[in-house]
């Protein structure tokens, strides 16, 4: 979790558990609870770790959580 905050304002993919995408801004952390999404329409929204399945970063595909 501590290396997340490396691609805080780049677009990525969060994948949830039941297999939906959601594409955003990397907004932040909560260390303990999850991370923080800004949609296209300036909209954030909060992603707890238990929700996540994997995260992506957009340029490049690559999986980073």
């Amino acid at each position: 979790m501590m290396g997340l905050w490396r691609y805080q304002g780049q677009a990525v993919d969060v994948i949830d558990r039941n297999g939906r995408v959601y594409r955003g801004i990397f907004d932040g952390t909560n260390q303990t609870r999850g991370l923080f999404l800004r949609s296209r329409f300036g909209r954030r929204r909060f992603f707890p770790f238990f929700f996540i399945a994997a995260v992506f970063v957009v340029r490049g595909r690559r999986r980073i959580f």
